[in-house]
């Protein structure tokens, strides 16, 4: 009796270690996916919150990481009462910290610590868009027409591509994704011309008076919406106009594009893009190449990375939310009384244009997981 005791009690504990080793397991099975995303306003996390929620990212679960500087002149705390009012468990927060010069921008410095913790705890990040990068960061003089009001946030961002995927500024320097060469990076707008900055490339400073010589918002809007890169000019002319559309304008993808034919675009497709901008990439940086241009293959529109597959910065807007809303409506040209102007619509009335931004978002759910 007291043998069969004995065998009992040890089938007791191996069966509590096995229900435990079991629980742990299930603990640990999760296809929760991280991502990193710099300067995390309210705008920003809403357009990922949105994007989420109507499976435009279909991912199951995400937690998202708003990044940003200590000294950035942007207040990030209506971004956390967003987060908290609206219960966004999985939206929260990092800061980095410290001062990093510009001449030690492109190598190990005191943000490299902070960069790698990031980059070991995510499958991805987004650099969004803003204001101009300082022409300094890229050996230039500053333009006339160049507005750089977001200096802190600008060096950090780009010594943080610089540290992920490396540049032609420290050749030696060995770039994270070497260990990680799937791990996912998106520029968006300001945060593409991050990326070629990052890696060692220049900027256009003023696409209007130095890559088409036009010296004032008359002489853009003439040159029809193909060579329209930003809302601000129809905006200049008529600024107690309220709810204009913003700019739309086509790319057309480069043949040998490894991403086009990831997104399952054709060559001879030209979408419609929503743009913002009035700065683009001039001198590709290290093993950047270009994907797409704007349809007179002036103004680089998508450049992906040769070596590193998921790297891609695109120059335009695919995340503003508005675009995929059916019910928000805007004034199609000034003088406009009626708000019928569907940004969702237009997308759609002009394929592939729409099927080409869910692709974006599907291509980057799939990189994360790879």
């Amino acid at each position: 009796m007291k043998h069969f005791k004995s065998i009992l009690f040890i089938l007791f504990i191996l069966l509590m270690v096995s229900l435990n080793a079991s629980g742990e397991q299930c603990c640990h099975q999760t296809d929760e996916i991280v991502i990193a995303m710099c300067q995390p306003s309210v705008s920003q996390v809403k357009n990922i919150e949105q994007l989420y929620e109507k499976d435009i990212i279909p991912l199951n679960k995400i937690k998202l990481i708003g990044i940003y500087h200590e000294n950035e002149s942007i207040d990030y705390e209506p971004a956390r009462t967003y987060v908290e009012k609206n219960k966004l468990v999985w939206v929260t927060f990092r800061k980095i910290t410290g001062k990093v010069n510009l001449g030690n921008l492109f190598k190990k410095n005191k943000w490299t610590e902070q960069f790698k913790y990031i980059f070991d705890h995510t499958q991805g990040i987004i650099f969004t868009g803003g204001a101009d990068i300082p022409p300094a960061v890229f050996g230039e003089e500053y333009d006339l027409l160049t507005v750089a009001d977001t200096p802190n946030r600008c060096l950090y961002e780009v010594s943080f591509i610089f540290h992920l995927i490396g540049g032609s500024q420290n050749s030696p320097f060995a770039a994270f994704l070497e260990t990680r060469p799937n791990y996912t990076v998106l520029g968006l707008c300001l945060g593409a011309q991050s990326l070629n900055v990052g890696a060692g490339g220049s900027l256009y400073q003023d696409i209007p008076s130095q890559v088409y010589g036009f010296k004032t918002v008359q002489q853009v809007l003439k040159a029809g919406v193909e060579k329209i890169h930003s809302s601000r000019y129809i905006r200049a002319l008529h600024p107690l106009e309220e709810d204009l559309a913003p700019a739309f304008h086509r790319v057309k993808f480069k043949k040998s594009s490894p991403f086009l034919k990831r997104l399952k675009m054709k060559k001879s497709d030209t979408p419609y893009v929503l743009t913002s901008h009035h700065q683009a990439v001039k001198r590709l940086g290290k093993d950047l190449k270009v994907a797409a241009t704007s349809m007179d293959g002036k103004v680089v529109e998508i450049i992906e990375h040769q070596k590193y597959k998921n790297v891609l910065g695109v120059q335009f807007h695919p995340e503003y939310y508005s675009l995929y809303q059916k019910g928000r409506y805007y004034k199609e040209k000034p003088g406009d009384d009626a708000r019928c102007f569907n940004l969702r619509a237009f997308l759609q009335e002009h394929p592939p244009s729409m099927t080409f931004h869910r692709a974006i978002w599907l291509w980057f759910s799939q990189a994360l997981k790879e």
